[in-house]
């Protein structure tokens, strides 16, 4: 009762903060969450001066809503189709095709929107947004959004009376709108407004940058335009899309037109101003993203011709952080250029080992980052880093990855974000490779030390092969993904093969209520012949709401047979499975 009492206080003060953040809206507090949702957490235990500027930030109330949504609980619907079942347990899965030339691309995530934090989810107006790795047509969108999503199989929490547009199919959910948006595909993660009316996206470009270079985009949809991933709407620039050719904005030293691989935009909403890197190896700031007119406000050279990584901005420090696959960079953000602050050599630089955003503590003031080789070319790594890159612990997690080079985040079980490291609490889990297999993934646990939070270095659990599925073929794991329901603590993990239907193709979930020790230890649940693996997971509700509660994600390879509601045949889908059991 009281840890309960504490939060409607929580509630009560940062209620106005966030609607006020979200444009003023009346009648509603959304809860955007997007790829950034992850990469930069919030734990309790700050400083009074740190818990003051953290709040300054929009997501530390995104995060702080998404983890204590258990202690408010929602007047409940009357599901359509009734079921004797445990609710957390009836089968809730759907797929909907994306087309056969691309999916949600390899470690990204959908982005989904919750209409209201404290009432009902909305089939409405509660919807996931996905980009797709394909070239724009008449016949194939790049970007698409879904809504009625708490539909399934065989029960539906989605009334026809409560659907938009309504439709008697109640196993699927209805295409929102879909678009054929500029000219290039996105292989990147959607970012949302935090009133969920306007979407950033990134056009990838090709390798012809002059002609064709990577566009930030700003698409404000419509519901109805579009009817699926194979009859979008088609856009040119306009009012419902604005495109920016940030790579050659013609300011000078800024670059005259290249591509982005890796590097999804990081959005200050305090600020509204984005954050973005690009693969000629700079990092730009754009101002006026939402309600505006964007435009590059400066660049700065991190490492010419690297790929950067999508950069993370820390309202403690006023730093942006970010990397170019080998080492972390920290630059403050003034009011005309970016000053490099220090840089610390994390990975090999051969290849491109580091991948993904670095993983701030904001609260802690520490750094994460994943990379499938050390500087030696020897081992998969997860290293931790001080804010001020002064200091850095590595933790080894199997051999340098081969065959499908990836290793992605980790993330952190509950006892992380209540305790604090500092405490010595907590767990962070990653998925690295088999001893002896470096062609194949499995799963290590790190602890930590009080009373500064360091990570150890020695793994607390070494080497958990089960996360591969009972044949452990080669493949790789998508990024991780714990979430807290007030009485499970669950971590997600996605295994596969990317350009075959022969690997694992799965998805597990593990009980991490108590750090898992041995590594034998098997997952709770799995849902197999997610083809060629998954993207990464997003995740929505605490509902006992049939279908509310559930992941998000895409698979990254055509099915090689299958009907709805599983993967049609020939296409890359976008799939729904629930938290608890993955049915």
């Amino acid at each position: 009762m009281v840890v309960i009492a504490i939060t409607v206080l929580l509630v009560l003060f940062q209620a106005p903060q966030l609607a006020l953040a979200q444009g003023g809206q009346e009648g509603h507090i959304g809860l955007p969450v997007d790829w950034s949702t992850r990469h930069i957490i919030f734990t309790n235990g700050a400083s009074p001066e740190v818990a003051a500027k953290t709040a300054q930030d929009p997501r530390s109330w995104i995060n702080w809503a998404q983890r204590t949504a258990w202690a408010f609980p929602h007047q409940p619907w009357a599901p359509i189709f009734p079921t004797t079942e445990p609710k957390r347990r009836i089968r809730v899965d759907w797929a909907m095709p994306l087309g056969a030339n691309g999916g949600m691309p390899l470690a990204e995530s959908p982005a989904k929107y919750t209409f209201s934090v404290v009432s009902t989810p909305s089939c409405a107006n509660d919807f996931a947004v996905y980009t797709i790795a394909a070239t724009p047509s008449a016949n194939q969108a790049n970007i698409v959004a879904f809504n009625n999503l708490y539909t399934g199989s065989t029960s539906s929490s989605c009334p026809i009376a409560n659907q938009s547009p309504v439709t008697t199919d109640l196993t699927q959910p209805t295409f929102m709108w879909s678009y054929a948006a500029g000219t290039a595909g996105s292989a990147l993660s959607p970012t949302l407004s935090l009133n969920g009316t306007q979407i950033v996206f990134i056009e990838s470009g090709t390798q012809n940058t002059l002609a064709n270079p990577a566009y930030f985009d700003v698409l404000t949809p419509t519901a109805g335009q579009g009817t699926s991933a194979t009859a979008p709407k088609v856009l040119a620039a306009g009012a419902s899309l604005v495109r920016l050719n940030y790579t050659n904005s013609g300011i000078a030293g800024c670059g005259t037109g290249t591509t982005n691989s890796n590097s999804s935009p990081y959005i200050d909403y305090a600020s509204n101003v984005a954050y973005i890197g690009a693969d000629n190896g700079m990092l730009y700031r754009i101002t006026g993203v939402f309600g505006a007119t964007p435009a590059v406000d400066y660049c700065v050279t991190v490492n010419a011709g690297k790929l950067l990584t999508s950069p993370v901005y820390d309202q403690v420090t006023k730093q942006v952080f970010v990397s170019d696959g080998a080492s972390v960079y920290a630059y403050t953000v003034g009011a005309s250029s970016f000053t490099l602050v220090r840089s610390i050599a994390v990975a090999s630089t051969t290849g491109d080992p580091l991948i993904l955003s670095p993983i701030l503590d904001s609260t802690n003031s520490l750094v994460y980052v994943f990379a499938s080789a050390d500087p030696t070319n020897t081992y998969s790594i997860v290293s931790q880093m001080n804010t001020s890159l002064t200091s850095q612990v590595v933790a080894d997690i199997g051999p340098a990855a081969t065959g499908t080079p990836y290793i992605f985040d980790g993330d952190f079980d509950n006892s992380y974000f209540t305790q604090g490291p500092t405490t010595g609490a907590g767990t962070l889990y990653a998925c690295g490779t088999q001893t002896g297999a470096s062609t194949k993934p499995s799963l290590y646990a790190m602890s930590f030390t009080s009373p500064n939070g360091t990570m150890n270095s020695t793994p607390a659990m070494s080497d958990d092969a089960k996360i591969n599925g009972a044949t452990n073929p080669a493949g790789f794991c998508a990024p991780l993904l714990e979430f807290f329901d007030g009485t499970n603590d669950r971590l997600f993990a996605g295994a596969g093969a990317l350009t075959s239907a022969n690997g694992a193709n799965l998805v597990t979930e593990w009980d991490i209520n108590s750090r898992i020790t041995s590594n034998t230890t098997l997952p709770n649940a799995t849902a197999t012949n997610e083809w060629g693996g998954t993207s990464s997971f997003t995740i929505d509700n605490v509902s006992t709401e049939d279908q509310a509660a559930s992941i998000y994600f895409g698979t990254l390879y055509p099915a090689s047979s299958g009907t709805a509601p599983a993967c049609p045949k020939g296409q890359y889908c976008a799939i729904k499975l629930t938290q608890s059991g993955l049915q």
